[in-house]
């Protein structure tokens, strides 16, 4: 059997096993779908359950005295009215909370110390697991180890007259997250600065080896100056079990879970990492920004809950802002979702959130929730430094590297210094035609009596003077280490020497000559010492960018370097002869195939030097990455 059928089996198992036999046979016969082998399964198993033999129903902890009687054999009736008693130093005065652990309570300190109001977490009188009382202890337990100003702070701790453990904590008076940010108008940059919060207590809670197993909205309230608190550790799940008693391994086996902010690792039942609330975040995170959630889960089957989280992909986020969704049935007072809806409390008008979330947004989002939790984020921390990148409009961790991305992003954070530096470039570039166009027109007119030599010394200065300019912008594009770039300044000196054994063949073979008589040999109008350096540097920079290029395509990136390069014949002809009229080269077929292939191999060296003394393109570690 497969482990996906196994995983509707146990997930239908757990629909039914708490309710009478008629509904259990009309959610088997609506769930099943004519599947005999998973009926009769989830069958098997009520049946095996139905029959137990009694000593698996004693407890294994042996007497617990009032209180483990309380919990397995509850009071007929309803659960007394706590309102008005004291316990401790503390009154109690409404409940504002309830949940399948147990209830919270206002409460004020009555002992006349000081006056303060405060939160009472208490066990539920009538819980029927046995497991309750552990996984309560173990949240005071951890609540005790964790003091960081987004977390709710544990004061006190006791036990009722009956027994019934609870603790008290901090009272935060404030608003689910998304509620909050919605009432408040807060744009997207104002939601991840918040969101960036909570990030930072789920961090602090791993580095204390908690995974808290339930993030979502109503467990991160904010309040009215704007602090995000985390609350409810009820099903945290300590990452080292040995700190915190024998039984907190045993815990971690019982899925609790909400469904709507589950991993697919819990809905599976596999083992829970801090990559677990990695993914709940995103998912927190996702309806944060646009008002959706990844899935839509509402009236949804145990089993299709689990198809959908372990199978469908959520929809891109700046996808879904632009869809309505429509109020669930039995809900009235759930507005629907709509795009206007969701950009009126963001970001203004649906085309403006389309595009601020496009991007960066859906990648980091998107990288949050995936499936396997290797592909995630690697921990809270990375996520919240992505969106830190993405708020500083720098290039962020989630998204395909380069180099057009990384120029984008370094516009978007220096916007006046680019535009300077554009400006400089074009004054540059428009001195720099103005004086070749000079020189063509002197060369053309014949009023230049210099050697071929002297008219192309400014010219080569020029280039020469350009060279650490190019070669420090290249190499803080493509980011390369300083291995990397010792490798490819060695395959540049090959690659110009190669374009000089090039030269000598092209001359040999009558295929380049100068339109000076006393100088017909190309090379004669270059200083071969100086001539050196812009052609290793040229080939330097093609290597560093081939590099970049075969880091993300492979072989067939380097390969398409190599043609690249050996494209250049063409530019040489067009400058040399068409334009600057300073040489004669020979047409055909076979003379520009031959420069070609000199300088595909020059390339195709180059490269394999780099290579030797750098390692492989594929995979290898940047110098930074911001």
């Amino acid at each position: 059997m497969t482990p996906e059928r196994l995983h509707q089996i146990r997930a239908l198992y757990e629909a039914v096993v708490e309710l009478e036999p008629s509904a259990r046979e009309a959610i088997l016969d609506r769930d099943c779908r004519g599947d005999a082998e998973i009926r009769r399964e989830v069958v098997r198993l009520l049946n095996a359950r139905e029959h137990l033999p009694e000593w698996l129903s004693a407890p294994l902890l042996g007497p617990a005295g009032r209180v483990f009687d309380l919990i397995m054999n509850p009071a007929p009736g309803p659960a007394p009215s706590m309102e008005g008693r004291q316990l401790g130093g503390y009154q109690i005065v409404r409940e504002i909370g309830h949940g399948g652990m147990g209830s919270v309570y206002l409460a004020e300190r009555v002992d006349g110390a000081y006056r303060k109001q405060v939160a009472i977490k208490l066990v539920n009188p009538g819980s029927n697991s046995g497991e309750i009382l552990e996984r309560f202890r173990r949240e005071r337990q951890i609540l005790a180890s964790l003091d960081h100003p987004n977390i709710a702070r544990l004061i006190d701790g006791g036990s009722t007259e009956e027994g019934l453990p609870y603790f008290v904590m901090e009272y935060v008076q404030g608003q689910p997250i998304h509620r909050w940010a919605d009432e408040h108008r807060l744009n997207v940059s104002q939601r991840l600065e918040l969101f960036r919060g909570v990030c930072d207590a789920v961090r602090y809670a791993h580095q204390h080896l908690v995974v808290h197993r339930d993030l979502k909205p109503g467990n991160i309230l904010v309040t009215a100056d704007g602090t995000v608190k985390l609350l409810d550790f009820g099903i945290a799940k300590v990452v080292e079990p040995e700190q915190m008693g024998d039984l907190a391994e045993t815990a971690t086996m019982t899925r609790v879970m909400t469904p709507e902010y589950a991993s697919p690792e819990q809905v599976k039942g596999d083992a829970i990492t801090t990559l677990t609330d990695v993914y709940s975040l995103g998912v927190v995170l996702y309806e944060l920004l646009t008002g959706h959630r990844p899935y839509r889960l509402r009236k949804a089957a145990m089993h299709e809950i689990a198809r959908v989280i372990l199978e469908e992909e959520p929809t891109r986020p700046s996808d879904v802002v632009a869809t309505t969704e429509q109020r669930p049935e039995g809900e009235p007072v759930r507005p629907s979702v709509t795009p206007d809806t969701v950009s009126e409390v963001r970001e203004g008008n649906p085309q403006r959130l389309r595009k601020r979330l496009k991007g960066d947004l859906d990648s980091i989002l998107l990288t949050a929730l995936r499936k396997e939790p290797s592909r995630r984020y690697s921990s809270v921390e990375s996520l919240s430094d992505d969106l830190r990148r993405h708020l500083e409009s720098r290039p962020v961790s989630a998204r395909e590297d380069s180099v057009w991305y990384r120029v984008s992003r370094f516009v978007r954070r220096h916007p006046v210094g680019v535009a300077a530096g554009a400006l400089i470039a074009l004054s540059v570039a428009a001195g720099l035609l103005t004086v070749l166009w000079e020189m063509r027109i002197a060369l053309e007119a014949g009023q230049q009596r210099l050697s071929g030599r002297a008219i192309l010394a400014p010219q080569l200065a020029l280039w020469v003077s350009l060279t650490p300019a190019a070669f420090g912008g290249v190499v803080f594009l493509t980011r390369a280490k300083l291995r990397r770039v010792g490798g490819a300044l060695a395959g540049g000196m090959l690659f110009a020497a190669t374009w000089f054994f090039k030269m000598r063949v092209d001359y040999a073979m009558g295929w380049w000559r100068t339109r000076f008589a006393e100088t017909p040999d190309p090379l004669s109008l270059f200083s071969p010492t100086l001539m050196f350096l812009p052609l290793a540097i040229f080939g330097t920079l093609a290597l560093l960018v081939s590099w970049r290029v075969a880091r993300r395509f492979g072989w067939a990136g380097q390969a398409a370097c190599i043609v690249a390069v050996a494209a250049f014949t063409i530019r040489d002809r067009i400058w040399w002869d068409t334009f600057m009229h300073m040489m004669t080269i020979k047409s055909g077929i076979v003379p520009l195939l031959a420069d070609a292939a000199l300088l595909g191999f020059a390339m195709a060296l180059g490269q394999a030097v780099l290579r030797i003394v750098a390692g492989p393109a594929k995979g290898d570690a940047l110098s930074r990455t911001d």
